[in-house]
């Protein structure tokens, strides 16, 4: 049979089942029928632990097989260098949830070092911060980028209580303006610039909010102080939630932070014209094209850059000009 053909074998197979016991007999036809499993089969690698990655760089071939490696980035403590040795290594996903503000510089640095400058696909979530050093390390050290995101508000913990949602906010640079940039444009225009060297890409996405900082916290100081009747308690806090679920902050802030989501992308379009499509994290999704129910909106670009920067600079000036009323 043509290996073409015995590889389509091997992606049938794992296509409904990706653990190893979906192709284990047809690896113990032949050596050859064993090699092409065990390529396809680590073609995508998820780490679990640092045990588990120890493991891993033990087995021969493994180094050529995977494609797309997916681990949080303490697993690495162990072994790191053998990242180099990954020299076919196109997609990349890292979880920083271990990380805090002050140790985010130096594990990327210590981490894409070892990193084949070669990825075309790099997506880092549960990152404390999205700043502009960030930003310069992956333009210098991954030219051949076609998709990259990033992703800070992923931390932002709405599962467990008001106190602990106010508190996984404080940990995170979530709302960069105005405390790190002045406004929309300053905040676009230097991302932009930093982003230049990645003249391949094409799909961005900075998952960070938008609007104001203070926005947050007025809606933990407002609507934390909600209470839920009970039959049997009397009453008890209600479950946190995001200003998307707030009618005041919707009513306040919605339009506003819409508007700013278009003139950022438009302006980072026009200074990255390789770009097709630019998303971001949104607390008010759902009412266009390109928004999820995962508070994200995408903004698609495939023509008239220019005249989508204007059409945005003219929008704002008109908002300007309002609030001045």
């Amino acid at each position: 049979l043509p290996a073409e053909l015995l590889d389509s074998i091997a992606l049938l197979l794992l296509r409904d089942a990706a653990s190893f016991s979906a192709i284990a007999s047809f690896s113990l036809v032949s050596w050859q029928f064993r090699k092409i499993a065990f390529r396809r089969y680590y073609d995508t690698l998820r780490v679990r632990s640092a045990r588990h990655w120890v493991r891993l760089c033990r087995i021969d071939g493994i180094y050529s097989w995977v494609r797309s490696l997916d681990s949080s980035t303490p697993f690495f403590q162990y072994k790191m260098d053998a990242l180099s040795r990954f020299s076919s290594l196109q997609n990349l996903t890292l979880d920083f949830s271990a990380d805090g503000l002050a140790t985010q510089r130096s594990r990327c640095a210590l981490v894409f070092k070892h990193v084949t400058a070669d990825l075309s696909s790099l997506k880092l979530i549960c990152l404390p911060r999205i700043d502009v050093s960030l930003l310069s390390l992956l333009a210098g050290r991954f030219p051949s980028l076609s998709k990259l995101e990033l992703s800070c508000t992923d931390r932002l913990d709405e599962g467990c209580c008001w106190l602990c949602y106010e508190e996984s906010s404080s940990c995170i640079t979530h709302s960069p303006i105005p405390d790190h940039f002045p406004s929309t444009e300053r905040l676009a225009s230097v991302f932009g610039k930093t982003l230049k060297p990645l003249r391949k890409l094409e799909h961005l996405f900075l998952g960070l909010f938008l609007s104001d900082a203070d926005m947050l916290s007025c809606h933990l100081d407002r609507c934390a102080t909600v209470v839920i009747s009970s039959p049997r308690t009397g009453s008890y806090s209600s479950p946190p939630f995001g200003p998307d679920r707030c009618a005041i902050c919707v009513a306040e802030h919605g339009a506003k932070v819409r508007e700013r989501e278009h003139i950022a992308s438009a302006l980072l379009a026009k200074l990255l014209p390789s770009l097709k499509t630019i998303g971001w994290s949104t607390c008010f999704a759902k009412d266009r094209p390109g928004d999820d129910v995962e508070r994200k909106v995408t903004t698609f670009f495939t023509s008239g850059l220019e005249e989508k920067a204007a059409m945005a600079r003219r929008r704002s000036a008109l908002v300007g000009q309002e609030d001045d009323r």
